[in-house]
């Protein structure tokens, strides 16, 4: 009987702690993704990064941890609520414990999803995210759309169709999402790096799927999700699932839906729509002219007004004026031939005032030339006189004022004579 314990025990090797910890380890490992329901016990979030609580049901308990940014729920997580965790099994060997590492977390069950939605629109709400004031005006007509939703989905074609009812000739990008299950809140968050990146970029996003249960509209209440809606540079409208469905994203975006259809109800006018209100501002424009055109004439007359009282004081008074200059001439005029009687008279009184001077003068040329006639020493010799001078030219007055025996000169009347003092 001893002999057999021993044999048993030597069949079975003997493995220190840290190898079997190791064992079992890669053992779970191998299990691979696993997705556990439960309830939560206990939640904790330490220094903001790390996710521990305990899942539990009717029978047992299990530990989950999970870095806080992997799990964009972690904010609307509270205790009792029941939950779906995503996650792989895995040891702790040191201590030899078993725990679940998450990578998601989602609320399961109606109740725990209006608890979650809840809490999280709470928090939103605080923050601002709703705030209407921080809305964004939508472009009258856009002419580019950026459309996220699921490729060949009844969101796709209904927005698709009712917009191309409505008009034509606009350009939509569309981006694929997944709109449910574990890769949609990534495939969304992406989809909204994707065109706020692109060039040239659209004028507005439209975000929307069909309706669906709470659970199938997870993601668009997913925290992250709301955020990324929020910080898209690009103005978003949000249609998600039917009008009784309001959805986190509905209330962040800029613009809600109630249903795809409506997104493209909202977004651009029908043709009918457009023709309408061109007939309206065709009809105020011409109103507007008409007003402007009324008011330009009446300017118009008014300075036509203004303009011929100027022009008629400006008249009157160049008629005043050409009287005020005839009447000047008139008297330069009269002046002038005035001027002239006196001038032809002064003229008349000079001509006879140099005739009598001319005439007086003549005389007494006349007289000054008999009376220089009269003294002219020819006559007088003429009449028996003579002239004697002595050799140097000099008149002899008396006898005395030569010596004798010098030559003087006699002139007579008709001739000279030579003669010798004695």
């Amino acid at each position: 009987m001893m002999t057999g314990v021993l044999s048993f025990m030597i069949d079975i090797p003997i493995i220190p702690v840290s190898a079997f910890t190791q064992l079992v380890a890669d053992h779970l490992s191998a299990l691979g993704e696993v997705v556990v329901e439960g309830e939560i016990s206990q939640l904790q979030i330490s220094q903001g990064r790390w996710l521990f609580l305990t899942l539990k049901d009717d029978q047992a308990s299990i530990s989950v941890f999970a870095p806080v940014f992997k799990i964009t729920s972690a904010n609307s997580l509270a205790e009792g609520m029941r939950v779906h965790v995503y996650g792989t099994a895995g040891l702790y060997q040191k201590t030899g414990r078993f725990s679940l590492t998450a990578y998601r977390i989602v609320p399961a069950g109606e109740g725990a999803l209006k608890l979650a939605y809840e809490k999280l629109k709470a928090k939103l709400l605080t923050e601002g995210l709703f705030d209407p004031a921080r809305k964004r005006p939508l472009p009258p007509i856009p002419q580019h759309i950026g459309l996220i939703t699921a490729t060949n989905s009844k969101a796709y074609s209904d927005f698709v169709k009712v917009l191309g009812e409505r008009l034509g000739g606009l350009t939509i990008s569309f981006y694929p999402v997944s709109v449910q299950g574990k890769d949609s809140v990534a495939s969304l968050i992406k989809a909204f790096e994707y065109f706020n990146h692109q060039l040239p970029a659209p004028e507005v996003l439209v975000l929307t799927r069909g309706g669906g249960s709470l659970e199938d509209l997870l993601s668009f209440n997913d925290e992250a999700v709301a955020r990324a809606v929020f910080s898209s540079k690009i103005p978003v409208v949000s249609a998600i699932g039917h009008e009784a469905d309001i959805a986190l994203t509905d209330l962040v975006a800029d613009l809600r839906a109630s249903t795809p259809s409506n997104a493209a109800e909202l977004l651009v006018p029908s043709r009918n729509q457009l023709l309408t209100q061109l007939q309206h501002w065709q009809s105020i424009l011409e109103s507007n002219l008409a007003a402007e055109l009324h008011d330009q004439q009446r300017l118009v007359n008014h300075y036509a007004e203004r303009l011929s009282g100027v022009l008629n004081l400006h008249q009157q008074r160049q008629l005043t004026l050409t009287e005020k200059l005839h009447h000047q001439l008139t008297k330069v005029d009269q002046r002038f031939g005035h001027l002239i009687q006196q001038q032809e008279l002064y003229q008349s009184q000079l001509l006879r005032s140099i005739n009598l001077v001319w005439h007086q003068n003549h005389q007494k040329l006349h007289e000054l030339n008999r009376l220089l006639g009269n003294l002219d020493y020819h006559r007088i010799l003429a009449r028996g006189f003579s002239i004697t001078r002595t050799g140097d030219g000099k008149i002899l007055k008396q006898a005395n004022q030569v010596p004798s025996k010098t030559f003087i000169t006699t002139t007579l009347a008709q001739g000279t004579l030579t003669s010798v003092t004695q």
